[in-house]
């Protein structure tokens, strides 16, 4: 059990080494944007200043705004924001596969928004926006229900495997003798942590526990126990590099959201990482704006020395002097052009802001608010803006929510907060569809795409007759519903919209039975005055009257 404790350790402090020089970013990153985060190499008392380095707030406003715009586009209060689908599109046209799918997304967001996921995911995203990385572990518990906790940036490390995505998170925190007795029992936590446990003034001493969750290398397939479950959980003590506890789960309970990945990194890099060398700009020009503002206030000043004491600038102040003048004001060159300053600080801010993309969520707060006035200039913008954020999202959408909402799913059917499903879905997966203002403003250009394509072919057949019969109309139809967020219950399966063809055609040949009928017994009245008894025109002309 030494051996593999001190194995994992190992592998926490190969990874944290290899992450020294994001380490470092990230600090500085934190420092000036996000001041409010886990301290990354410098350990804080409770009751820091965390602002003693700060002269200019605009990112870190920025950059809260931005997590808070995504949050709200993406999850808008008191709205449903994704629907699951069945894996395969013909299932969906299955009722009670509908009718399960419908509840199940009612129920999982009722759960969701009963706990504590608005809060813990408001974190991550700033965390994602900020560093570039966000991280936030999903459960299940007794007491709570769905608990996520966000931890931060200098707390954990990552590894891909190969096809590059993250499946092996090692976090470190620090834990009471107590909590750690309380969670795991005296007999498990190790020699250290049990000893300061059995002394009372010691119970709030804190330790360090290394946990890693990773696929497990050996296990036995048909074994259903914590033990040979897909991914192993380990907790070691630091101090005397001790296994507390090992255990395992179905899927893998982390999600960790990238902003952008280079090459070679695995990390991502935020926008306040991509920042940083504007935001320390601004943070000096507003330091040095502060002093050059106190200069005109209050100006260095030449005095003469026949002047006794010093000379008295306060206002009302009066100064008895033998010669006049005896004190004035320092050239102005020295105190600085304000009005230039004051411009230059002004338009370091807007850059700024561009980088944190207020424009293309203050355009989605108008867009929510009903604003009609500048309808096509507002889409307009807001399309210009989402074609920059598309990929960052699209990521976000992949490594965060996606894993999330299905393992969430899973929990609760697995605690039997939600009952199995139907037949037809038994090992069949499913797909997560997000209807949130965001998300359908990503989708609308593909909406957009189809309606400009059948448009252009519906101008062009004139020219080119049966140029629209490549459009598979069916299908283009349903796929555009999905693109714009129509829900599943107001699309009719094909089953159902199948049935309303069939009789319709039955209809319409109905009625042009009749119409022929009605035809052919005219025709016939104008040869012969009466039909003959027993004869279809006889029973034509009964059937019309």
């Amino acid at each position: 059990m030494i051996d593999k404790a001190k194995e994992r350790i190992q592998l926490r402090d190969r990874l944290k080494n290899l992450q020294s020089n994001f380490r470092n970013l990230w600090q500085n990153t934190a420092d000036l944007i996000f001041p409010q985060t886990y301290p990354i190499l410098e350990t804080h008392t409770p009751g820091h200043d965390l602002m003693s380095m700060v002269h200019d707030t605009t990112a870190i406003i920025e950059s809260e705004n931005m997590a808070s715009g995504l949050s709200n586009n993406i999850m808008p209060p008191g709205q449903l924001f994704y629907a699951l689908r069945a894996g395969r599109k013909e299932l969906n046209d299955i009722q009670r596969v509908r009718r399960y799918l419908g509840y199940l997304t009612e129920q999982s967001h009722e759960a969701l928004f009963n706990s504590n996921f608005i809060t813990q995911i408001d974190n991550v995203l700033q965390a994602w926006l900020t560093f570039g990385t966000g991280n936030v572990y999903s459960e299940w518990t007794v007491k709570t229900g769905l608990n996520f906790r966000e931890y931060p940036i200098g707390m954990y490390q990552c590894i891909e495997n190969a096809q590059g995505i993250i499946d092996t998170n090692i976090v470190t925190c620090k834990r009471t003798a107590l909590q750690c007795v309380e969670e795991w029992g005296r007999e498990n936590v190790g020699e250290a942590i049990a000893k300061a446990y059995d002394n009372a003034e010691k119970q709030q001493d804190k330790f360090d526990i290394v946990w890693i969750v990773r696929p497990r290398r050996n296990r036995n397939g048909q074994m259903l126990d914590n033990m040979n479950m897909p991914w192993e959980s380990v907790y070691v003590a630091e101090t005397d590099k001790h296994t507390i506890f090992e255990s395992g789960y179905p899927e893998y309970p982390f999600h960790t959201p990238r902003y952008k990945v280079m090459y070679g990194e695995v990390y991502g890099r935020g926008l306040g990482t991509m920042a940083l060398r504007s935001v320390r700009y601004l943070n000096r020009l507003r330091k040095d704006f502060a002093e050059m503002s106190n200069k005109w206030v209050n100006p260095p000043r030449e005095v003469l020395e026949s002047v006794d004491g010093t000379y008295d600038v306060t206002p009302g102040a009066i100064n008895y002097v033998t010669q006049i003048p005896s004190s004035q004001a320092v050239f102005g060159e020295a105190k600085g052009a304000y009005p230039v300053g004051k411009d230059i600080i002004e338009y370091e801010r807007e850059a700024i802001k561009e980088m944190f993309f207020k424009n293309v969520f203050e355009t989605l707060a108008m867009l929510g608010k009903g604003d009609r006035r500048n309808e096509l200039e507002i889409i307009e913008r807001l399309k210009e803006g989402m074609k920059k954020l598309s990929k960052p999202i699209g990521r976000l959408f992949n490594e965060l929510f996606d894993s999330l909402i299905t393992r969430s799913v899973l929990l609760l059917i697995r605690n039997g907060q939600l009952p199995q499903p139907p037949e037809e879905l038994q090992g069949e997966g499913f797909k997560i569809e997000y209807h949130g203002p965001l998300a359908l403003a990503l989708r609308d250009q593909q909406a957009s795409a189809l309606m400009y394509w059948v448009n252009s072919l519906g101008a062009m057949q004139a020219i080119f007759p049966g140029i629209q019969d490549n459009v598979e109309y069916d299908k283009a139809a349903r796929d555009l519903g999905d693109s714009l967020g129509v829900k599943t219950d107001h699309i009719r399966p094909l089953r159902e919209r199948d049935e309303i063809r069939k009789m319709r055609a039955e209809e319409q040949a109905k009625r042009e039975a009749l119409e022929m009928a009605q035809i052919a017994a005219q025709g016939y009245g104008q040869i012969t005055k009466a039909p003959e008894p027993g004869s279809a025109a006889e029973q034509v002309q009964e059937a019309i009257g």
